[in-house]
C-alpha cells in the first residue's frame, strides 16, 4: 500500500484582476489546495462547497472596490475562525487600517519573488486559527487530555526568552502560549538582542527559543555567545531552534553551536508546548 502524501489546506483566493489571481495561484499551488474566485457569489460557493482553511483577498488599483464587493464574506467566515489575509499590490496605511477593521488578520504588501514569506505567513494564520479554535472547543465542550493539562501547569513560574527577527512569528508564539497559566515571556527580535537580554538578567530565563536566521546576529552565533560567556547558566539553559530547515546538514549546526534541539516552523500547539516542557526544569 503506497504511502498517502498529507493533505494540503485549502486556500480562497480572491481578486477582481484575472492576472493578479493567475500569479497568486501559480506561487501558492505547490503548497495549498487553491480556489479562486473574481466575485462575491463565487466565493460564496466556494465557502459553501470547500473546507476553506484561508483566504487571501488580494488587491489591485481599486482597494474601495475590493473592499465594498467583499465586505458579506467576512459576516460568513466570522463564525468559522477562517483567517483573511489581505496581499496589496501597493500598501498604504489608509487599506491597512481598513483591512484590520473589517476583521482581516494580516495585510502585506506584495513582493514578487518572496513566494516562501508568503506561503509562511499563511500557515501561521492558519495554524493560529487552528489553534485558536481548540482553545474554544475546550471552554466550550471537552476538557484538554490530562497530559497537556499537566504539561500545562508544570510550565507555571517560568519564563521564555523567545528570539525572532519577524514580528509576526514572536505574536504567533506569543498567542499559542498566552493561555498557560503562569507561563511568562519576553521577546527579542535578533541575537545580537537576546544575548544582551540574557546577560542583563541571566538567572530569569528558563529556556530560549531562538530562530536561526536573524539580521544583526544570527540565531548561530547568539547561541555561541551565550555558550561562551562568564556564567554557569549559559552553559547549561536550554536552547531550543526555531528553523524550517530540517536536513541533516542544518540540524547539525544547530548542534555544533550548541543548541540542545530544534522544532520545526511552523509548529503545533502540542508540539511546541510538549518541548518547551522537556527542557524547563
Amino acid at each position: 500500500m503506497k504511502n498517502e502524501l498529507p493533505k494540503k489546506d485549502h486556500v480562497l483566493i480572491i481578486s477582481h484582476e484575472p492576472q493578479l489571481l493567475a500569479e497568486i495561484k501559480m506561487e501558492l499551488l505547490p503548497s495549498f489546495e487553491i480556489s479562486m474566485s473574481a466575485a462575491s457569489g463565487s466565493a460564496i460557493h466556494a465557502l459553501e462547497a470547500y473546507e476553506i482553511a484561508a483566504i487571501v483577498i488580494c488587491i489591485g488599483e481599486n482597494s474601495a472596490k475590493a473592499f465594498a464587493d467583499f465586505h458579506d464574506i467576512f459576516e460568513i467566515v466570522k463564525s468559522r475562525s477562517i483567517p483573511i489575509l489581505f496581499i496589496a499590490e501597493r500598501g498604504n496605511d489608509h487599506d491597512e487600517t481598513a483591512a484590520f477593521a473589517m476583521g482581516a488578520v494580516d495585510y502585506s504588501a506584495r513582493r514578487r519573488g518572496t513566494i516562501e514569506a508568503l506561503t509562511n505567513r499563511i500557515r501561521l494564520r492558519i495554524n493560529a486559527s487552528e489553534h485558536e479554535r481548540m482553545l474554544l472547543a475546550r471552554e466550550d465542550t471537552v476538557e484538554p487530555p490530562s497530559d497537556i493539562k499537566e504539561i500545562e501547569k508544570s510550565l507555571a513560574g517560568k519564563t521564555l526568552l523567545v528570539v525572532d527577527d519577524v514580528l509576526l512569528n514572536r505574536e504567533f508564539i506569543k498567542a499559542m502560549l498566552s493561555e498557560v497559566e503562569g507561563l511568562d515571556m519576553d521577546f527579542a527580535g535578533n541575537g545580537l538582542e537576546a544575548v544582551e537580554k540574557f546577560k542583563k538578567e541571566p538567572d530569569r530565563f528558563s529556556l530560549i527559543l531562538m530562530d536561526i536566521h536573524m539580521p544583526e546576529m544570527d540565531g548561530l552565533e547568539a547561541t555561541r555567545v551565550i555558550r561562551k560567556l562568564d556564567n554557569e547558566y549559559a552553559k547549561k539553559i536550554p536552547i531550543i531552534a526555531l528553523t524550517a530547515a530540517t536536513k541533516e546538514s542544518e540540524v547539525r549546526k544547530c548542534v555544533d553551536a550548541g543548541m540542545d534541539d530544534f522544532i520545526v516552523k511552523p509548529m503545533s500547539y502540542d508540539d511546541l508546548i510538549v518541548m518547551v516542557a522537556e527542557y524547563c526544569h
